[in-house]
């Protein structure tokens, strides 16, 4: 019975190591590519990276205890007309953090075959996070 179950444990040990290098292997594949060595938008997408996490700081640090709803849209026509629970702020900086990822794969996708649309896809990455960090102090800023 023991040398069943070290023989399924050898076998297991050995398919994770075969995945291991397989994953391994195909992440130095993805990061060889010249995409991820163009300076440009590596540059625009750290930049974007930073905003996001200093998005996610600043909320953070802002936050307020609060149990009655806040603000979390204005329009100058209406007025207030969407309240909710402080945690709905950090799908601000969530919603960066899915466009980095989007717009990232799309335009490793599309690198070599349309360069001028990846380097739209990666400067509207940057303006979509300089949005968000208006939008997050516009919204701190209501319910100071």
């Amino acid at each position: 019975m023991q040398q069943k179950e070290e023989k399924f444990v050898k076998v297991v040990f050995r398919r994770i190591i075969i995945l291991k290098d397989f994953l391994l292997s195909g992440c130095k594949i993805i990061i060889a590519r010249p995409y991820w060595k163009d300076k440009q938008i590596m540059t625009i997408l750290f930049l974007s990276v930073l905003l996001n996490i200093f998005i996610w700081i600043f909320l953070f640090q802002n936050q307020k205890e609060n149990s009655y709803p806040i603000i979390l849209h204005y329009n100058l026509f209406f007025g207030v007309d969407y309240l909710g629970n402080y945690e709905k702020v950090y799908l601000i900086p969530l919603s960066g953090l899915i466009v980095i990822i989007v717009n990232s794969i799309l335009g490793h996708l599309l690198y070599l075959k349309e360069k001028l649309a990846v380097y739209f896809l990666v400067f509207i990455i940057f303006i979509i996070q300089v949005f968000l960090l208006i939008n997050s102090y516009l919204i701190i800023r209501i319910n100071s």
